[in-house]
Order: C-alpha cells, then structure tokens, then sequence
C-alpha cells in the first residue's frame, strides 16, 4: 500500500484478519500522517471513559469560565466544538470490545461532522474484527443531506480497509 491511499480527509475502518495484522496496517497507515494523533486507551468501552480521556488530554475549548471544573455534560458541549476545529486523528484499536450504544454514537458524531465540515474536522482512524455491523448501523443513524442519502454520508466520509 502507498501514501497515495491514505488522503485522510474520510475516516478509515480496518477490518478483517487477526488483531495483530489489524494493528501492524494501522501503524503502517499512521506512519504516513503529518497529523497530530490521540491514541485511545483500549481499556475504553464507554462515553464516561471517552470524556475522561477528552478531559485528560484537554480536547475541548470551553466557551466560558467557571471557578469549579467542568462536568462531562459541559466538556462534552465544548469537545463537539472542538472536533469541527481540529485536524487531528483519534484512533480507537480494537473498536468491537466498546459498548455497542457508545461505539455507534461516537461513529455517528464523527461521520455527521466530518460531512459538515470536510476542511477541518477531526478524523478516526478505527480497527474491528468485522465492518458490517457498523455499516449497517451507521447507514440508519447518520443524517441525511440534501443531497445525500444516509448510506452515501457513510460511504462518502469512510474508507473502509478488509486485511
């Protein structure tokens, strides 16, 4: 595989094979980025875990001041924002271990804004045993546009890789 297939302007789903060959493809796509990149601990299953690690690594902009900290509620508000700002990649290993409920939203907050803004958006860079359930997900959940039907969001702004 060359440079020129990873464009990083979609999100990109590997897919297929051993968990080892899903890592190596992963590190091999990585290594061609000029991107910044947050690698999610693979402990994660839940939107609680994400917000801490979003909270640890403060990535969100709070748009006003407090004189306590921010609850999840308000740092997830502020990390939306964030995400639409931010040409960064988040990289989630081994995504069929997270809670199905927090993995499918999670996917569709991403999709959703990356179509809205293609320019600058954060991107995923996610590995799983098998794509078919998260496409067939996805292509119920994402929003439609005007020019767009849910599977062609999908399709639109997700390379799908099967190793």
């Amino acid at each position: 595989m060359t440079e020129n297939m990873f464009t990083f302007k979609k999100h990109i789903l590997i897919s297929g094979k051993t968990q080892e060959a899903r890592h190596t493809m992963l590190n091999h796509i990585l290594s061609f980025s000029n991107h910044e990149i947050f690698r999610f601990p693979a402990s994660m299953r839940s939107f609680h875990d994400y917000l801490k690690f979003v909270q640890s690594k403060n990535l969100f902009f709070p748009f006003y001041e407090t004189k306590g900290k921010y609850n999840l509620n308000q740092i997830l508000d502020f990390h939306m924002d964030w995400i639409k700002e931010n040409n960064c990649i988040f990289v989630f290993e081994e995504f069929q271990k997270a809670d199905k409920k927090f993995g499918t939203e999670i996917l569709r907050i991403m999709i959703n804004t990356l179509e809205m803004h293609k320019k600058s958006a954060v991107k995923i860079i996610l590995s799983a045993e098998d794509e078919t359930e998260w496409i067939d997900i996805l292509n119920d959940m994402v929003n439609e546009t005007g020019y767009k039907t849910k599977s062609e969001v999908v399709a639109d702004n997700l390379q799908i890789i099967s190793i």
